[in-house]
């Protein structure tokens, strides 16, 4: 089995290479971070939101021919919506949504017929946002709209999609969430009290990480089953989807009062 995985440096990514490679399948690594080549892992140092990077990864993977394309590369951000830099919260949006689409569309060419495309999401991308985690939150249900659009499209020439939404994990990126919102209530001007409370009770609202072993195998199983679901959960924190079920009105009188 050919895949193709980006994000494979570090985290759930490399968790995932891992996991195909102990299980004998060939695995081609993208990340902007160098990594070390090894027995079936081919690396390939490149910026997803680059095309002129990825059409020349692809010029060298010209002849092989991929069962799966596993779209794991992404970044977090804390942010107040009306207070952060627009050039940050832009790259966020081009990492997360437009580099996974320009990936499927410059390697969809390598894809076998009956081949399948994963897409990693999140919980939060079928919840209503948090306050301070929105850019992140709008970038993930913004992919998560792509994927059931892509998998509508692609199921019509015999492809699947398939969308995997992770709660947290023990990665770097969910380590960095907990530090950007501390980093986030000494930087705010207009929320300055509500973001130090929030900053308290970040990993609380996290939830418990996983390890990221437990995510690949999951990939691992979408990638491979006859029949996969069109998505999947895992490590879904009770709390949030609680808190979603209350209507809008009730869910800001309740933050408020978390927060306020």
């Amino acid at each position: 089995m050919n895949v193709l995985i980006t994000g494979a440096a570090s985290g759930i990514g490399r968790a995932t290479a891992d996991y195909f490679i102990e299980r004998g399948h060939c695995v081609w690594g993208i990340d902007i971070a160098p990594m070390e080549e090894r027995s079936n892992f081919c690396t390939f140092t490149a910026d997803i939101t680059d095309e002129k990077s990825l059409l020349r990864v692809r010029d060298t993977l010209k002849d092989i021919r991929l069962h799966a394309i596993v779209n794991i590369a992404g970044i977090h951000q804390m942010a107040s919506l009306v207070e952060s830099d627009f050039a940050s919260m832009k790259k966020l949006i081009e990492i997360n949504l437009c580099g996974t689409m320009l990936v499927n569309r410059v390697f969809h060419s390598l894809l076998q017929p009956d081949g399948r495309i994963l897409i990693v999401t999140s919980e939060v991308a079928t919840l209503d946002p948090m306050p301070f985690n929105g850019l992140y939150n709008v970038s993930k249900t913004a992919l998560d709209t792509y994927a059931q659009a892509l998998r509508q499209e692609l199921n019509l020439i015999g492809q699947k999609v398939i969308t995997i939404r992770p709660g947290a994990v023990a990665t770097p990126l969910s380590n960095g969430s907990v530090k950007g919102t501390a980093d986030l209530a000494a930087s705010t001007v207009l929320y300055s009290k509500q973001a130090k409370k929030f900053s308290k009770i970040a990993a609380q609202l996290m939830g418990k990480p996983i390890a990221p072993k437990k995510l690949a195998k999951l990939l691992y199983k979408a990638a491979i089953a006859k029949h996969p679901r069109l998505s999947y959960h895992k490590n879904r924190h009770l709390g949030l989807v609680l808190l979603n079920v209350l209507p809008k009105r009730w869910q800001c009188a309740v933050i408020k009062l978390l927060l306020g």
